[in-house]
């Protein structure tokens, strides 16, 4: 609708209260632009204290659980990540493997047997979605990232990626990545490398 009245916005000038506030007070040929715009900000008010209010709670309940920082040491991992892991596992002690944990999940392979053969299908898509989301997130970070920390992943994901190709290798990575976040809040530790190497 602004574009057909000539004007052009600033990139994220629609994500901030400053860029509104410039928008809304600008003049507009037509009557009917400043009272759209004006109920389109009146949502982005309401939407961004609701967002902030959560923000706070969640930056609490972060602060209050110690194993949310244990998981924030892995690479790419945050506030959402950590809290959506321990959200949806709650008491790790019940799964009693990470094996179990990635089935909850539903990044699992599905597996097809007949006789002596069995084939590994895409994965199962059963279980919690959000976590399926979320690790397949971290993942692609991870496989982006330059830093130190992520470079054993990377390494372990381009050796996958060359043999089962990139959109496997990902899926891959988000399976490894959820059995390391297993082991360290099964062991109460913080990440190290070594981790990557080891079996599910």
């Amino acid at each position: 609708m602004l574009r057909q009245e000539g004007i052009q916005l600033a990139k994220g000038q629609l994500n901030s209260f400053v860029g509104w506030q410039r928008l809304l007070g600008r003049w507009h040929t037509h009557e009917h632009i400043p009272l759209v715009l004006d109920t389109y900000y009146q949502s982005f008010v309401s939407l961004t204290r609701s967002i902030q209010v959560l923000d706070k709670q969640l930056a609490k309940r972060e602060r209050q659980d110690t194993r949310a920082a244990r998981l924030k040491t892995m690479p790419k991992v945050g506030r959402i990540a950590s809290l959506t892991l321990l959200a949806a596992v709650d008491e790790v002690d019940r799964f009693g493997t990470s094996r179990k944990l990635v089935s909850y999940s539903g990044l699992c392979p599905t597996v097809r047997s007949s006789g002596e053969r069995t084939e590994y299908g895409s994965i199962s898509r059963e279980g919690r979605s959000e976590l399926r989301a979320i690790w397949v997130q971290i993942a692609q970070l991870v496989v982006r990232d330059t830093s130190r920390s992520s470079a054993r992943l990377r390494r372990w994901y381009s050796k996958v990626a060359s043999h089962r190709g990139k959109k496997t290798a990902i899926v891959a990575l988000a399976r490894k990545l959820l059995t390391i976040a297993y082991r360290i809040l099964k062991d109460r530790m913080v990440y190290c490398s070594s981790l990557v190497g080891k079996a599910a």
